[in-house]
This record gives structure tokens, C-alpha cells and sequence, in this order.
């Protein structure tokens, strides 16, 4: 059986493959994670007093002119899960199937496996913080569990998504990856716009991802440790 006729298997075993990745990385290696996640933390935290003033900065341009408001509008719908997620695993699927490459359906996984995983993340942890988004009149303070969406802020669903489509192509693949970055981080900015999420809420859903797509894109590089296969990012390309 051919590339192309065994593609739906191959699929199906890259999945689950990747959630071993992430299961066996997180298990092995779960002290550098805790250690890494609490400098990301540390870091963030520093920024939370430029919340304030960019929510203020923002809410002015919107007063004056709703361009930038209407064009944030656009990118946060098609930067959504079933946009940019979707379009970013199919174009790089058909791209591997295409050139009968495993690096990238195994990257068009570890794509949507990685934003998957941050959005489910930042669901959860944004249910449990309950800090109120910026238009709710209320002290900016983490209420503790909240089912309410007005106070579902940190982190930003729609930035973990985005960034966790674009965090493992851009740190396996830079040539595809710089342009999934650019629009995930145009997603970021459309939640600032909006008046949706402070600075810090779309930098944290940023570390949520960084934290998945880091064995992750290892994986789509190199595959599995057992094949013993190895490749640079500037090869990523390549159809091994």
C-alpha cells in the first residue's frame, strides 16, 4: 500500500502518537515543566500594571474610530478554532500528502493537536481564575471559580488556540511558521481591541501554548525516538 492509499491510517496513528509525545514529556520532564511554567508566570506578572493603561489606550481609539474595532472584529471570527486552526491543519495535511512528506502531516498534527490541547487548557484554567474581562465594571481581581463569561478573561481562549497552531510550525518549520505566528498574533490584538482581554490574559494563553508546542514540534521534526530519524528546521520540508 502506497503513501497516498494509507494516508487516513497514517493519520490516525500520528494522533495518537502525539498525545504520547505530550503524556511521555509531561511525565519524564514534569519539574522542568513546573519550573518553566512558574518563570512564565513570574514574567507575566510583571506586566499585569500596563493592563490597565492598554485597556484605557484602546478603549479611546475605539471612541474615536470604529475601523480598528470593525477590523478586529474580522480577525477574531476567522482566527477562531474552525478558521485559522482548521485551515492551518488541512493546508499542511494536503501539503504532506501531496509530497508524500511525514514531517508535514506529522507538523499538521502536532498543529492541531498543540491547539487542542492549549484551548482546552485555557477553558478550564479561565472558568477556575474568574478575573472579569476589561468592559465589566468591576475590580480587576481573580474572583475564583465563575461559570459567568464576563468573568472568564485569563486566560484568552481564542489567543491559546491561535498560538497553538502557530508555536510548533514556527519553532520546526520558521518558513511556515513566521506567517502562522504573524496571524496568531493578530488574533491576540483583536482580543485586546475588542475589550475582550488585558495584555497579560493573551500572554499567558501565549506560555499555555509555548508549554505543548515545545515537545511537540520535536516530534514533528524528528519523529518518534524510535526511528531514530533526525532533521533540522531548515529541512522541515523534506519528505522523509
Amino acid at each position: 500500500m502506497n503513501y497516498h492509499q494509507s494516508f487516513p491510517a497514517i493519520l490516525r496513528h500520528d494522533f495518537i502518537e502525539s498525545f504520547r509525545v505530550i503524556g511521555g514529556c509531561f511525565m519524564r520532564r514534569k519539574w522542568c515543566l513546573l519550573a518553566a511554567t512558574l518563570l512564565l508566570a513570574l514574567a507575566i506578572l510583571q506586566l499585569v500594571p500596563l493592563d490597565a493603561w492598554i485597556v484605557t489606550q484602546l478603549t479611546e481609539v475605539n471612541s474615536v474610530d470604529d475601523t480598528a474595532a470593525e477590523m478586529a472584529r474580522h480577525v477574531s471570527f476567522f482566527g477562531d478554532f474552525l478558521g485559522f486552526n482548521l485551515a492551518l491543519f488541512t493546508g499542511l495535511s494536503l501539503a504532506g500528502w501531496w509530497r508524500s512528506s511525514r514531517r508535514l502531516q506529522r507538523l499538521a498534527v502536532a498543529s492541531l493537536v498543540c491547539a487542542m490541547c492549549a484551548g482546552a487548557t485555557a477553558n478550564t484554567l479561565r472558568t477556575l481564575t474568574g478575573r472579569p474581562r476589561p468592559y465589566v465594571q468591576a475590580e480587576d481581581r481573580l474572583t475564583g471559580p465563575n461559570f459567568s463569561t464576563a468573568y472568564q478573561a485569563l486566560p484568552s481562549a481564542h489567543s491559546a488556540t491561535a498560538f497553538g497552531g502557530a508555536l510548533p510550525v514556527l519553532l520546526s518549520c520558521p518558513q511556515l511558521g513566521v506567517p502562522a505566528a504573524l496571524l496568531a498574533g493578530a488574533v491576540g490584538w483583536s482580543r485586546l481591541q475588542l475589550n475582550r482581554h488585558h495584555l497579560t490574559d493573551v500572554l499567558a494563553s501565549a506560555a499555555i501554548a509555548l508549554l505543548f508546542a515545545v515537545p511537540l514540534s520535536g516530534w514533528a521534526l524528528h519523529g518518534s525516538p524510535a526511528s531514530g530519524s533526525t532533521a533540522s528546521p531548515s529541512h522541515a520540508l523534506a519528505t522523509t
